[in-house]
């Protein structure tokens, strides 16, 4: 039995502009920008020679319907061309369904424990790519795994999948905190199907044009919550968790896309209570940084 591990950060985007292509994953994207994390997917994988595929997904060792996982595996199994009876355990660290880009993770780091354990010979983008493909064709994502691949503040300033997309990264002070609320799941597809996707891109397009004039962190949560404030996105308790954080001394905070969920950056001494009043809001709160490190093996 052969056995890999991989981690991929789970992202937050702060605003975005959608580029479909219908029909073609490889040609569809999302423009924006976004923060990879310090929490996100642990992937386990465990594999052996067998006379006919099999996949078993898990979470945290319960057996789970992982569709977007299934469908990875499946397509770095095609690359082998063998087949092999294969056990693919997660543990995702922060909540699902807040738009904390937990599918794009678990795509990630999927292809590449599942490539390591079968001895798949394939490129980082190659492998990037396949997550792409699946997070498109099952509409949870567009744009997500181009952070994931490179990872720290991100601006993905050209769309399209890894190897395609263009990508710059603003730096960031290592001490400062991410504070995470989340308040409850948000389904991207039925928030999307709402709304006015065009006027939601040119909205996107504005703030990404806004932050490149003036690349801090500070600018990006602004026009992050500028974009979440016109795009019409921002849920009550959203708007009270940035009214409470921006109260209580973060550098800015804003809404994660497309979640009920707030975050905010902070300086260490003040992070801890941002934290407690996010939860007393109603929010389940963590504190964590901005990994600069896309997914990886471990």
């Amino acid at each position: 039995m052969r056995v890999a591990r991989a981690f991929s950060p789970a992202g937050l985007s702060g605003f975005f502009s959608a580029y479909i292509t219908p029909g073609e994953p490889l040609r569809s994207g999302a423009k924006g920008g976004g923060l990879t994390l310090g929490r996100g997917v642990i992937v386990r994988v465990e594999a052996e020679e067998a006379s006919e595929t099999a996949i078993k997904t898990l979470l945290e060792g319960q057996p789970a319907s992982m569709d977007v996982t299934r469908r990875v595996a499946e397509r770095v199994l095609a690359l082998k061309g063998e087949p092999f009876q294969v056990t693919i355990d997660q543990r995702i660290e922060v909540p699902v369904g807040g738009g904390l880009g937990t599918s794009g993770a678990s795509a990630l780091a999927t292809a590449l424990a599942v490539a390591s354990a079968v001895g798949v010979r394939a490129t980082y983008t190659e492998l990037a790519r396949i997550a792409h493909v699946v997070e498109v064709e099952a509409g949870t994502g567009l744009g997500t795994v181009s952070g994931l691949a490179v990872g720290g503040l991100v601006l993905v300033v050209g769309p399209g999948p890894p190897g395609a997309d263009r990508v710059e990264r603003i730096p960031i002070e290592p001490s400062i905190r991410v504070v995470v609320g989340f308040f409850s799941p948000m389904s991207k597809r039925a928030t999307v199907g709402r709304a006015d996707l065009g006027r939601i891109n040119r909205l996107g397009e504005e703030a990404l044009a806004r932050v490149l004039e003036d690349p801090s962190p500070e600018r990006f949560v602004k026009e992050s919550w500028r974009f979440a404030l016109k795009a019409g996105l921002a849920t009550p308790r959203v708007v009270r968790g940035v009214e409470t954080a921006a109260k209580s001394g973060a550098i800015g905070a804003s809404q994660a896309m497309i979640g009920e969920t707030v975050y905010a950056l902070a300086d260490p001494d003040v992070a801890t209570t941002i934290k407690e009043r996010f939860e007393a809001l109603g929010a389940k709160s963590f504190v964590t940084g901005v990994d600069w490190c896309p997914a990886r093996l471990l």
